[in-house]
């Protein structure tokens, strides 16, 4: 999850640098709370958990910051702004994943008529026009990939957990 906790860090305007330490915080903070850490899902989700560690120590560094008088944080929020573009960037880092964990699976041409009839969203019939195929092997190909791509996402999402 460093990635996306850098890109979330990054998000709220800290430098490259200051990111980079912050989410090594936060991991640090999650190693040590980790062990004794027990799923229930009746008390929330891993990404709510990870979301108010990450959180509290991006307010944390900001307090600091301020002190220093120096670029502020983004710290905006109005109407739970912190916690949606947490949400929205678990929700992209997962799907990104998913996608990565996805493509080994198939063939090139299979990925190519997936990649450009639903990433791209182009139109079937120019895709099969594209790649030489007929419009039938798109809808299979795109079918196969998504089956694949949505087993992915519940392997990686925490709403699976037990």
């Amino acid at each position: 999850y460093s990635s996306l906790i850098y890109d979330f860090c990054r998000s709220r305007s800290l430098q490259s640098s200051d990111a980079a330490d912050v989410t090594q915080e936060i991991l640090v903070r999650v190693a040590k709370a980790i062990r004794s850490f027990e799923y229930d899902r009746s008390k929330g989700l891993f990404r709510d958990w990870l979301a108010r560690i990450a959180i509290n120590e991006i307010r944390r560094f900001a307090t600091r910051r301020t002190n220093e008088i120096t670029s502020p944080v983004d710290l905006d929020e109005g109407s739970g702004s912190l916690e949606s573009s947490w949400n929205e960037r678990f929700q992209q880092y997962i799907f990104s994943k998913a996608l990565e964990r996805s493509q080994p699976h198939f063939e090139a041409e299979t990925w190519r008529m997936f990649e450009r009839s639903w990433i791209d969203k182009l139109p079937v019939e120019q895709v099969a026009a594209e790649l030489k195929t007929s419009i039938e092997r798109i809808y299979v190909a795109r079918n196969r990939v998504l089956k694949r791509l949505r087993f992915e996402v519940a392997m990686l999402a925490d709403d699976n957990l037990v």
